[in-house]
């Protein structure tokens, strides 16, 4: 009789929430691809970002950050998060290129192929930061539109911000770490601008306080010819 009331209450979505997770529509299956471009081991930051969001679409995403653990008591809800799991890891595997995917078969849960994928082509990635961190040095607006530009710009720093994280921080010192770094990214992008642009740069920078370098000040204007507008201070190509 308390089989009965266990499989009951187990299979109820009331009383266990982690069902919905768990669950699996009739038009999911193991083949599918969620992104459009393939893991191949040199695009793991832009790639890791789209899965992401793929899973969280899918109410999947706590497959791999940890927050969905394996049941450990109850038959019923591990049998079901085994089919959910298995579901995710083949999605990850399907979304790498064959020649990688063969590689990573034999791990037993997505969180552990997930986290092994982190370790070996995210974290702590010397090589792919040096080239970030090359590209953003060396990066110029040349034929690119100001907004082409910053575009390509800021996924760079993004790609950096996502490789080698700025630590969390609450004391007095959090905000001048978060402006030092505004200031760092206004420069570097206004280095990479155009001579057209000389007179623009030297405008923005005798500016008190300083703008981000996404702020609305240097944005494009696509109306009128290259000019500063010194009233509103904004930047027009």
């Amino acid at each position: 009789m308390s089989n009965v009331a266990d499989d009951s209450e187990a299979s109820n979505p009331t009383l266990n929430p982690d069902l919905e997770t768990y669950s699996i529509t009739n038009t999911e299956n193991p083949g599918a691809v969620l992104v459009t471009t393939l893991f191949n081991g040199n695009n793991y930051l832009t790639w890791s970002k789209s899965m992401m969001i793929a899973l969280c679409a899918k109410d999947k995403l706590s497959f791999i950050d940890g927050t969905c653990a394996q049941p450990t008591e109850d038959r019923i809800l591990l049998a079901r998060w085994k089919r959910a799991d298995s579901m995710v890891k083949s999605w990850i595997l399907n979304s790498m290129v064959k020649e990688l995917s063969d590689a990573f078969l034999s791990f037993s849960t997505a969180k552990e192929l997930w986290e092994e994928l982190r370790e070996r082509f995210g974290e702590a990635n010397g090589p792919l930061l040096y080239q970030i961190e090359r590209e953003i040095s060396s990066f110029k607006q040349g034929n690119l539109t100001i907004s082409s530009y910053y575009t390509k710009l800021k996924k760079l720093w993004d790609d950096l911000a996502s490789l080698n994280p700025t630590p969390t921080c609450t004391c007095e010192a959090a905000k001048a770490i978060t402006m030092k770094e505004n200031t760092h990214i206004l420069v570097q992008f206004l280095m990479g601008l155009n001579d057209d642009y000389e007179h623009v740069v030297n405008q923005v920078l005798l500016m008190e306080p300083l703008p981000m370098a996404k702020s609305s000040k240097l944005q494009p204007r696509q109306h009128s010819k290259h000019s500063y507008d010194g009233t509103t201070n904004q930047l027009q190509p």
